[in-house]
């Protein structure tokens, strides 16, 4: 068996969206905070939705009722976290 094909189909059209959905899933898997309107908030739901041509997501915040576009959650980023060469 050999490993998986990468094709152009396989990149994101977004790659910085893309990647910030990724820790944003970090951070709610790890329960690391997240910043919101300048408070660290724990994300409690994340729903992906297609969006045009597009990926876009909500946030649900642990204590809020509606959900945030996802581009109004800044990532923060652990101070000691390994690195791997």
């Amino acid at each position: 068996m050999t490993g998986p094909v990468v094709i152009e189909h396989d990149r994101p059209l977004d790659e910085q969206g893309y990647r910030h959905h990724l820790l944003l899933l970090k951070s709610m898997h790890c329960a690391r905070p997240v910043l919101y309107q300048g408070l660290n908030q724990f994300i409690s739901c994340l729903s992906m939705n297609r969006d045009g041509g597009g990926i876009s997501m909500t946030v649900y915040l642990a204590g809020k009722r509606d959900g945030i576009d996802s581009s109004e959650v800044q990532i923060k980023h652990a101070t000691h976290e390994r690195t791997t060469a």
